[in-house]
């Protein structure tokens, strides 16, 4: 060994100075001593601190000394955060909660029971809007008459259809030469009472009011009619000299000319004069002469009627119309048909009791005129929301199903911007069906279901007939025909 160790070094004379190197001839002691200190290294000199491990009981503690410490901020933050949740759970639940569409549209006031217009109030009106609140809609009250004259385009339609009332009334004036027509003051047998205001030369009509005068201006708010020169017995025909209603029984009435029927509404009337606010319309020319055939017998029809519509009207409009020169004294049709309701519900947004409301305001406005005329209500007409005119599905008992949201699948450009796009549909239903039960109720109301025209049953659900329409909601020259063969 000691000469190995001399080898090592290169000098022999360190012989017992130093300790020898170890070498793979050790004594199995040695190796042994060896094999106990054989270990990682890195834990005999560490370099970093060793980290102990944190127990859940570590935590545990740490919120308890925090809720310690901040007693006060945990329980009102505790509480706001309930509040917040709460409301946001409230807020969700109410606007995804799942209704019936046909329940939530049920009207549950009866109606029936009302006999004049003084019976209708606002005080059972459970929501105005559609949607179920107050706020988001754009309706009138429908109880009091609403005028739109601060659109020209209104006002002129509005003078046009004056202007077919007081046709139909001349025309029977100027019929009766035999003295039996004497309603009116000034009127003389044999006199020609069309001066042409309507065909052609100056129109005298002044703002539809029940006054015409020829006095060449038009300085209306400044005439005098009273004035020396500006009132002449012999050129007044006495048209709108207001006189009291024959009670001898004698007075003639123009159904006795044959007028069976006059048609008031919104656009869907306004379709069968050929226009819309006024102005001709060449996809309706031929519903205007599909309605000249049918209610002219001049044209070989069955009825006399006219047609008295304004596109856009709701049923405030359509009733201040009717105030204000539509419905005059001796217009006394056998049949007032009345179409009118969709604008409120579809344009205005009102709820289905709001719709329902002006509509009954009107029939009682023509009642009190007329009390011996027979009114129809015409139904509402459905509104398109499926591509394939779904109306709703026909559950297991026949009861109605409403569209699902992905039924609901009209594209917004095939719709018209002025109109609500939702399912109109249950709304529809529920106020035809109060309209139906209001007719059964009253003498001289009649109701007309227009379904039987425009919807089909199918094994599966109703549905428009599409090829009677010619968009969402307005009927076309086939459709027309059919409704008005009828």
């Amino acid at each position: 060994m000691m000469d190995q160790v001399g080898k090592e070094y290169g000098d022999d004379t360190l012989d017992g100075l130093v300790p020898p190197s170890q070498s793979s001839s050790h004594s199995s002691l040695e190796l042994q001593d060896q094999d106990d200190y054989d270990y990682d290294s890195s834990y005999a000199t560490p370099s970093t601190p060793i980290k102990p491990k944190k127990s859940l009981l570590f935590y545990l503690a740490t919120i308890q000394a925090f809720i310690i410490i901040y007693q006060t901020e945990v329980i009102l933050g505790t509480v706001l955060a309930i509040c917040i949740g709460t409301a946001i759970s409230t807020s969700y639940h109410g606007r995804h909660k799942k209704v019936n569409p046909f329940e939530a549209a049920h009207i549950s006031h009866d109606y029936t029971t009302i006999t004049s217009k003084y019976d209708l109030t606002l005080g059972s009106i459970d929501h105005w809007c559609l949607r179920g609140d107050d706020n988001n809609c754009r309706c009138e009250d429908p109880l009091v008459p609403m005028s739109k004259r601060s659109s020209g385009k209104w006002d002129a339609q509005h003078r046009e259809n004056i202007k077919v009332a007081q046709a139909a009334l001349m025309k029977l004036l100027a019929s009766n030469a035999d003295g039996a027509w004497n309603n009116y003051e000034g009127y003389t047998p044999g006199q020609d009472l069309d001066d042409m205001w309507i065909e052609g030369g100056e129109d005298d009509w002044v703002d539809g009011e029940g006054s015409r005068f020829d006095f060449g201006g038009d300085d209306y708010e400044n005439f005098d009619p009273w004035a020396d020169g500006n009132w002449d017995d012999g050129d007044d025909d006495g048209f709108g000299v207001p006189v009291e209603m024959p009670t001898d029984g004698e007075g003639r009435k123009l159904e006795d000319e044959g007028l069976d029927v006059v048609f008031i509404g919104d656009s869907i009337t306004e379709q069968r004069q050929g226009t819309s606010l006024g102005k001709p319309v060449e996809d309706f020319t031929g519903i205007k002469e599909v309605f000249r055939k049918s209610y002219s017998k001049e044209k070989g029809g069955d009825f006399n009627g006219i047609a008295m519509g304004v596109a856009g009207d709701t049923a405030p409009n359509l009733l201040w119309r009717l105030m204000n020169g539509e419905m005059p004294y001796g217009l006394t049709p056998k049949v007032w048909w009345v179409g009118v309701g969709v604008n409120d519900l579809t344009m205005k947004g009102c709820s289905e009791e709001v719709a329902l409301l002006g509509i009954l305001r009107v029939v009682e406005e023509i009642q009190l005129s007329h009390p011996d005329d027979i009114i129809v209500i015409n139904s509402l007409l459905p509104v398109k929301r499926n591509v394939n005119g779904l109306l709703e599905h026909l559950g297991k008992h026949h009861e109605d199903v409403a569209l699902k949201k992905k039924e609901k699948n009209l594209l917004d450009e095939e719709m018209s911007q002025k109109r609500g796009h939702i399912d109109f549909w249950p709304s529809i239903v529920s106020i035809n069906e109060q309209l139906s039960d209001f007719a059964s109720a009253h003498k001289g109301v009649k109701f007309f279901n227009a379904d039987s025209v425009f919807v089909e049953e199918r094994q599966d659900g109703k549905y428009m007939k599409l090829d009677l329409f010619i968009d969402p909601v307005h009927p076309n020259v086939a459709g027309h025909k059919k409704w008005n063969n009828a």
